[in-house]
């Protein structure tokens, strides 16, 4: 591994190539190609540092747009994009200033707060744009889209009109979940980012029958505190009830809760009734410090009721809860809501007034049990909802909000789903499909400050106008204002087109994910430029993101382009999972150990970290292992770069310059060709499926292939003093395979492509404006590939017979023995040869095989009756030739002992080696090979030469001399090394490239252990 070349070297040097040639602006302004490849950038927002979990993300968009301008698409919108807006910055703005709650903001002013959010989120714009550029992310800035610009604003204005006409846009009175830190309500699939698991109170409240005394409905709860605002209890009609006498008192529960409920007591059921019959009854509430609005405290029915937990009556607040707010709305009963908007009860009759909820439920308990109304209580574990951004728990709270009917669209958005690749294909039908199966209304409006502000006014007298366009605002008498954000745009008053009375805009902005989701015409400002058309521009080719974005951009691209244009947003769509630390953990800045991009990179380099992207497939998490990285840079980068450098210095030497492949003819030069344009096909066919990791495995592979097989065994070739066609092949073949491999690293590492590009096609322009590879048919010689694919597997298996057997590499053997189905070619033999390192390899048939067969009875498998012969044989067996006795055998299928049949299967025959092989099978290919263990002195003689042959390129390496400098080689050794140099002379100097080898005393020289014996060796250049 030649490491005297670092990475960040490299790099420096092509960002400089780059910047010079003006290479990356001519890429990104090329659209000049017929064939167009259409992407989105899923904009981030700036006002964090890059983490390592984006530069991975960047990676891969970077790879497939890399990949797919090499193959000659233009590149469509390879624009950069930020996301400007929602409850992200804001929270960063209420740190910055000390604000706990949302009237501080007020108090401060929305003007002032608004302007500290769009400032800040650029604070780290140019560690994005630094870490893009270090990193290799060729994507124009200079045309990023920017979510809070006007143009961005007013195209989804028209959206939003768009879907209030068509009705699918509407003001509601819900239960919606809420984040009682930051005041404003949350969509869907913002709350199914926020699961976490917890332990929560579980009690078991005893609500007291009218009428009935000493009997009660027991209810389930995980929330004692929404108890005060109870106003029904629910039960399925459908389900069997118990009433159960326990001591004293009597209890209604479903009879399939019973024993659950009840273990460890002791009870009798008294009376069994379905569900209906409960209907209509009705109780007393356990905690009533609010009165109970007319016509609660009743039993109602609920099909939300269900026997997996609880008693099977359900305690019904409709003020929080989805279910127990429709049964109140069916009901006709007003909502009681001692909660305010922060959370906290602010209700004078409640002895809790001023807590948060959460922290009042210890003390709920605790008055139920003073009052007798606690049947059980303990601690549950399950998930519950939290606000993704802040991590406070959600309360489920009425309010009036704006929603968007995204359930009116499921089958819709099922459809078009089935339209999209997804990789992994998993999540299509999986946690996206179901997803959209079950999509809920999307609550869009936000009680906060900064974001896309909701283009709604209202008038006095009910009437309501919603814009969609700036200029629809001068047309009722409005003034347009530089900035659309609010306060600016609450200063905004209309005339009502229907009553001419003053129209006030609705204090709300959207939902952040809105103006993310709404890239695809929002960021070409549709429709008010001709720059984007959906008919023809929907869906984009690709897009890619994390994993979390299933419920997030990919799922509102795909809900904003179904309601709008009645098509999925996206073609081809890559999930990517996290990158964890070294431990194994998820990162995060509150537990510290966060690994930013920019030094990751600067740590590494580009190239590395990109290809320890790739180390498994993107969409499975992957720890960072530095080992792993310095592992993969070795296999690819440093073994191409050592390629290269043994063809520049032979080359050079020779004068050869490249002018096209020469038809090969050696069959190591026509098998690196063919295996050249295989992996070109099934390294296209794998990017073609977005399946990089993979391609990137196919490309190492072949890396290996080229140096650690198909060089080492041409390096002779290389060597040879003359010129001549054989010679001038092997180039022109070398040649040939580091270029294509080049050309298909390009888009995975494209600084080390860059770089080695550049030193094969001097003046030949960038890599990355070069055609990607085709492979010829016509190259690939499947015959071949499997020949030399057999012979790396005998000299494969030679290797793991020498080292079971302790002999040496540079050891010389007797012979190797293959056997294998159909005869081995001779040029197969010819390769192998060398690399077994043995007098004779040769090919032998499978009955000549050096097989001893071994044969033993099974005493447990003879019959009682014939045990006493089956010893008698079994005594025959070990006294006489086993050959004999297992041909006997293979022909007649037993053996014949006085006048009985042993049969066959009393017998247990198994093939050994003779003991003068070692011997492996390899059971795929079905190969035997047999390695002959006897050495003798001629043989350990070589052995020993070689073995000092070694010493002296070691030594040859460390002096950094060149492939063809000559030496004087001084050898100080015992009377057995010298005697094994001088029978093996020639073969010492020419490995060692030794004008001659002095045996004499070697002061400075260097100091072996070689078998045992004491070697000091010198090595000087031999004088000119």
């Amino acid at each position: 591994m030649n490491t005297s070349i670092g990475l960040n070297q490299i790099s420096r040097e092509v960002l400089d190539f780059w910047e010079r040639e003006g290479t990356v602006k001519r890429v990104l302004s090329d659209s000049s190609r017929p064939r167009v490849f259409s992407f989105l950038e899923g904009p981030p927002t700036a006002n964090g540092r890059p983490h390592v979990g984006h530069a991975m993300t960047r990676t891969i968009k970077d790879i497939v747009l890399r990949y797919k301008y090499m193959q000659g698409y233009s590149i469509s919108r390879r624009y950069a994009g930020w996301d400007c807006h929602g409850l992200p910055v804001e929270l960063e703005a209420e740190k910055h200033f000390g604000f706990k709650v949302k009237k501080e903001i007020e108090d401060f002013g929305i003007e002032k707060f608004n302007s500290y959010c769009r400032e800040s989120i650029f604070r780290y714009v140019d560690e994005w744009e630094q870490v893009d550029r270090l990193l290799g992310f060729w994507i124009d800035h200079s045309k990023a889209y920017v979510t809070l610009r006007n143009e961005y604003i007013e195209s989804e204005w028209w959206a939003l009109k768009n879907l209030y006409s068509r009705g699918l846009l509407v003001k509601d009175f819900k239960i919606v979940p809420y984040c009682p830190r930051c005041e404003t309500s949350l969509s869907s699939h913002e709350v199914s980012q926020g699961y976490e698991e917890v332990k929560d109170p579980s009690v078991y409240v005893k609500f007291p029958v009218r009428g009935q005394e000493g009997t009660f409905f027991l209810a389930w709860t995980t929330t004692p505190w929404t108890l005060p605002s109870n106003e029904f209890l629910a039960v399925n009609p459908d389900f069997d009830y118990s009433l159960i006498l326990v001591g004293e008192e009597k209890y209604y529960m479903a009879t399939a809760a019973v024993d659950r409920v009840m273990e460890g007591k002791q009870y009798r059921e008294e009376k069994r009734l379905k569900g209906s019959e409960l209907l209509g009854m009705e109780y007393e509430r356990p905690i009533d410090f609010i009165p109970a609005p007319d016509g609660s405290c009743r039993v109602v029915g609920g099909s939300h009721v269900t026997l997996e937990e609880g008693t099977g009556i359900v305690h019904t607040a409709p003020a929080f809860g989805a279910e127990d707010f429709e049964i109140g709305r069916r009901e006709g009963v007003a909502v009681i809501n001692p909660v305010n908007a922060s959370g906290k009860f602010e209700d004078d009759r409640l002895p809790w007034s001023g807590l948060f909820v959460k922290d009042a439920d210890p003390k709920i308990i605790s008055y139920l049990k003073g009052r007798g109304l606690l049947f059980r209580s303990g601690k549950v574990s399950h998930t519950y909802p939290f606000c993704y951004r802040c991590g406070t728990p959600l309360l489920y709270y009425p309010l009036e909000a704006w929603f968007i009917k995204v359930s009116r669209i499921r089958e819709e958005l099922q459809r078009n789903n089935s339209k999209i690749n997804w990789y992994p294909d998993h999540l299509k039908d999986g946690r996206f499909g179901n997803f959209l199966a079950e999509a809920k209304d999307w609550a869009l409006s936000r009680n906060r400050y900064w974001g896309t502000p909701l283009p709604v006014w209202d008038c006095s007298n009910g009437h309501t106008v919603f814009l969609g366009s700036m200029s629809e605002i001068r047309e009722l008498g409005g003034e347009v204002p530089k900035d659309l954000h609010r306060p600016y745009i609450d200063q905004v008053t209309l005339k009502c087109p229907e009553c001419g009375g003053e129209m006030r805009r609705e204090p709300y902005v959207i939902d952040t994910w809105f103006d993310s989701g709404s890239a695809t015409y929002a960021a070409m400002h549709y429709p008010f430029s001709k720059d984007f058309d959906p008919s023809s521009d929907l869906p984009v080719d690709f897009i890619t993101e994390a994993i979390d974005q299933t419920r997030g951009w990919f799922y509102t691209l795909h809900v904003i382009s179904s309601l709008l244009f009645q098509k999925n947003a996206y073609s081809n769509v890559l999930s990517i999972d996290f990158i964890l630390d070294e431990q194994g953990r998820k990162m995060s800045k509150s537990k510290g150990n966060s690994v930013y991009a920019l030094d990751f990179i600067n740590e590494f380099g580009a190239d590395a970290v990109r290809l320890f992207f790739l180390s498994n497939a993107p969409w499975r998490p992957k720890a960072i292992d530095r080992k792993l990285i310095l592992e993969m840079s070795r296999k690819t980068i440093y073994t191409m770069l050592n390629v290269y450098q043994f063809f520049a210095s032979n080359a050079n030497l020779d004068g050869y310059m490249y002018r096209g492949l020469v038809q090969p003819k050696n069959i190591l030069d026509r098998w690196i060709v063919s295996r050249v344009n295989s992996t070109v096909r099934d390294v296209t066919r794998e990017m073609d499926n977005y399946q990089v990791h993979t391609a990137l495995k196919l490309i190492m592979d072949l890396i290996d292939d080229i140096s650690n097989f198909y060089l080492r065994l041409s390096r002779r070739r290389f060597w040879s003093d003359e010129m001549g066609i054989e010679k001038e092949r092997a180039y022109s073949s070398l040649f040939y395979a580091m270029l294509n491999t080049v050309k298909m690293m390009a888009p995975l590492t494209p600084f080390f492509s860059e770089y080695l590009y550049k030193r094969l096609v001097p003046g030949g322009g960038s890599v990355h404006e070069e055609r990607y590879p085709v492979a010829d048919p016509d190259l690939i010689d499947r015959e071949i590939e499997g020949e030399i694919e057999f012979a790396k597997t005998v000299i494969e298996g030679v290797r793991r017979l020498r080292q079971e057997s302790g002999i040496k590499g540079r050891q010389p053997v007797t012979e190797i023995l293959i056997s294998a189905p159909g005869s081995i070619p001779e040029d197969i033999i010819e390769i192998i040869a060398p690399e077994c390192n043995a007098r004779s390899v040769r090919y032998i048939a499978k009955e000549k095989r050096p097989l001893m067969h071994q044969v033993r009875v099974n005493m447990s498998r003879a019959a009682p009756v014939l045990r006493s012969k089956v010893r008698q044989l079994q005594a025959y067996v070990e006294s006489t030739e086993q050959e004999e006795i297992y041909r006997e055998v293979s022909e007649k299928g037993y053996v014949t002992w006085e006048d009985r049949e042993i049969e066959k299967d009393m017998l247990e025959i198994t093939e050994v080696p003779d003991p003068r092989y070692a011997y492996l099978h390899e059971a795929k290919s079905d190969i035997d090979i047999f390695l002959n263990k006897e050495i003798d002195e001629d043989l350990e003689m070589e052995g020993l030469a070689r073995e000092v042959i070694r010493r002296v390129q070691v030594m040859r390496k460390e002096m950094d001399l060149e492939y063809d400098e000559r030496i004087v080689t001084t050898v100080e050794c015992s009377d057995r090394v010298k005697r094994a140099l001088q029978q093996h002379m020639k073969m010492v100097k020419n490995e060692t490239l030794s004008d001659s080898v002095i045996f004499a005393d070697a002061p400075g020289g260097k100091e072996w252990e070689i078998e045992g014996e004491k070697v000091r060796i010198s090595i000087k250049t031999s004088p000119a």
